[in-house]
């Protein structure tokens, strides 16, 4: 039986979390939350472990409760403590991508949310943020929500982590990347795992399937449709994954296209370049093994 209760997926957004907590939620020792993102740890009070159990509501005795909330390392200054004072004992894992690829990554699949205006040049909404992080504009003048505006801040993992490092023991903190996720899914999960005291066996013949691509809508009010539709049965595609694969070949069939690639300027690059490479360098020195990816990150930042 694991030792360990709850196992927290925090982070990063459009990292591999989707397809990490779908692996995990197969697995006979892991309930999945009912929602893969609970954000309950992100709330107002009073939060209490009672109202964190009710995320779990097929839970059996002994087995790791798990959810997957990207928004714990970009609010790394509320969850932490919070996460701290309700489930001390929790295993938390977080997974890194490239700062840079992130946050196009993030803008295209907030654009196909419509949390972004399709027609926004990636130049501009980067220059919204910065105005805003400097405190020169408010949302309401950007025309943007504040999440959205905070989502380049969020790529500054070294910042974000030294929260929950301060908080919680080394051997509960676990950091990997997406770049290992996707070259080998199979050691990844056994890696894990090893490290959640769990059966690694399990996925020596499992089937890895990706999930949360990002795509880009032909036909904006089905997507708004197909959104709505996936909203409501969350709870029930996550217990039934198989059922939600076959719908969404089939959505993307008749209704999806390859997401646009941002195109930014050689400008762009370049302050991305200054805003992200001290926090690269600074993650690499708080994980002294294991992030060789984060080495190569900063190489191709010096290379802009």
């Amino acid at each position: 039986m694991p030792y360990y209760s709850y196992l927290i997926l925090g982070g990063t957004e459009k990292a591999g979390t989707t397809s990490v907590y779908s692996y995990l939620n197969a697995h006979p020792q892991v309930a999945g939350s009912a929602r893969k993102e609970t954000d309950y740890f992100r709330n107002e009070g009073p939060l209490d472990l009672a109202g964190y159990e009710a995320q779990y509501p097929g839970a059996r005795p002994g087995q790791v409760r798990m959810e997957a909330s990207p928004g714990y390392l970009a609010d790394s200054a509320f969850a932490a403590p919070t996460i701290a004072s309700v489930v001390p004992d929790a295993l938390l894992l977080f997974i890194l991508r490239d700062p840079i690829d992130r946050l196009l990554s993030s803008f295209q699949f907030h654009k196909s949310r419509f949390f972004i205006p399709e027609s926004m040049h990636f130049d501009d909404y980067f220059t919204l943020c910065m105005r805003y992080e400097r405190g020169e504009i408010d949302p309401s003048t950007a025309g943007l929500a504040e999440w959205f505006l905070r989502v380049p801040d969020a790529g500054r993992y070294a910042a974000h982590l030294s929260d929950y490092f301060i908080r919680f023991p080394r051997r509960q903190i676990k950091v990997m990347t997406l770049d290992r996720l996707q070259r080998d899914p199979r050691g990844f999960m056994r890696e894990v795992c090893a490290w959640a005291e769990l059966d690694e066996s399990f996925y020596d013949s499992f089937d890895f399937v990706r999930a949360n691509v990002t795509f880009s809508p032909r036909r904006v009010w089905m997507q708004r449709l197909g959104l709505w539709v996936n909203d409501r049965l969350e709870p029930y595609f996550n217990r039934n994954p198989h059922i939600k694969q076959q719908l969404l070949a089939w959505y993307k069939r008749i209704n999806g296209r390859s997401a646009d690639k941002s195109v930014l300027s050689s400008e762009t690059a370049r302050l991305l370049r200054d805003y992200y490479a001290d926090d690269v360098a600074a993650l690499i020195d708080m994980i002294s093994s294991g992030l060789d990816d984060a080495r190569h990150w900063l190489r191709q930042m010096q290379e802009i």
